[in-house]
């Protein structure tokens, strides 16, 4: 998860860490142009993958293990070493992801898939719940019947570009939207690079940070948004990562009450990271 870690107080218009302030040269900043098509940043799992899961599954439902008891040990498929392992050098030295095709998820019922996407994921970390709600998987549905202050993986609003708060997110597709429900991804790295060329300035100000609205999910006593400022941006020892959610900054700036924050505290930003940099 990434950590806001108060440090000590510094003036307003500093940056929070230092700008990195050359071109970053790093698989990661990438354009479309780099890629060719899907296969260039596609892996495709193969029958022996697909029997091994199969035979993982009908373990796990034998034990009649659930979803919060699925752990890296019940999960044991040797033959998606490699590919796990080929997953986890895209994301730490690569281009930052990867798209994993061909698992039938028409064979398996909804649970089932929410079984075989955490057990993937024990490979590659420990999982956390990003959500008040506490939930160990986010349904991309609209709840905005029943939960008028949904947030945007809940409700119908279109997603802008923007960073999970934690290392590594994934998303798996159980079926196709009749319309919409497509996922972009954007190269923060990039980004960086354009507006150090273009608008150093602006750069800059994104290293300082902005504070974030809880948007509701803050622990009881605590403010509805950051005491302190959450950098875009940060180089810890010349790795640059990136923290992105305009929506949670612009609503806290809309609050009259965040004006009395007249002095914020540092924040270090943990994110993954490579030589170079990692959005």
């Amino acid at each position: 998860m990434s950590a806001i870690q108060p440090n000590r107080f510094v003036e307003d218009d500093a940056p929070l860490t230092p700008v990195y302030g050359r071109p970053i040269d790093h698989p990661g900043a990438w354009k479309v142009a780099d890629f060719t098509t899907p296969a260039d940043y596609t892996i495709e799992l193969d029958a022996t993958h697909l029997r091994d899961i199969e035979r993982v599954m009908r373990q796990i439902k034998a034990a009649g293990l659930g979803l919060d008891d699925l752990q890296y040990k019940h999960f044991e498929v040797p033959s998606l070493r490699p590919v796990i392992g080929e997953i986890r050098r895209e994301i730490e030295d690569g281009r930052g992801f990867v798209l994993l095709r061909r698992l039938p998820v028409e064979d398996y019922s909804k649970d089932e898939i929410g079984m075989i996407f955490w057990g993937l994921g024990t490979y590659l970390g420990r999982g956390l719940s990003q959500s008040v709600l506490g939930d160990r998987l986010g349904h991309v549905k609209d709840f905005s019947r029943e939960d008028p202050l949904a947030r945007a993986y809940r409700n119908k609003q279109e997603l802008s570009p923007h960073t999970d708060s934690c290392d590594l997110v994934g998303l798996a597709c159980l079926r196709s939207a009749q319309s919409g429900g497509v996922s972009r991804l954007t190269s923060a790295l990039t980004v960086h690079n354009v507006m150090l060329e273009e608008y150093p300035e602006a750069l800059e100000r994104l290293y300082r940070g902005y504070v974030f609205h809880r948007r509701g999910e803050e622990r009881p006593g605590d403010l509805p948004y950051t005491p302190y400022r959450v950098p875009v941006y940060s180089n810890t020892e010349g790795k640059v990562s990136a923290r992105s959610s305009a929506p949670m900054s612009r609503q806290a700036r809309r609050r009259p009450d965040v004006r009395w924050v007249r002095r914020s505290l540092r924040c270090s930003t943990a994110s993954r990271r490579s030589p170079s940099g990692r959005s």
